[in-house]
């Protein structure tokens, strides 16, 4: 496989992922990773404790583990494996068209 740099424009995003990136429940999250890249320990520290103050019903784990709920509940391997070779067969014809 060759590899290619594509810049970032050039990169497909599924707009339910930008909408989660940009949502303000997910903004002291980011703001704490931007501080850590600063490598900024006050601005770090101020960053994590707004997380900690979170109540439970907004933290970034609590709105996961709600999805995986009903991803587990409707889980049935069966059909994941009736499924699973169309699904790769599509991600394997995008890669190749591209």
């Amino acid at each position: 496989m060759e590899m290619h740099n594509v810049p970032l424009r050039g990169i497909k995003v599924d707009p339910l992922v930008h909408e989660l990136a940009t949502s303000e429940r997910t903004r002291p999250y980011l703001d704490c990773l931007i501080e850590a890249y600063r490598n900024d320990a006050v601005g770090l520290e101020a960053a994590l404790q707004v997380v900690r103050d979170l109540p439970l019903e907004k933290r970034y784990t609590w709105r996961v583990f709600s999805a995986l709920t009903w991803a587990f509940a409707d889980f049935e391997d069966e059909y994941v494996a009736l499924d699973l070779p169309q699904q790769l067969r599509m991600l394997l014809q995008t890669f190749h068209t591209e």
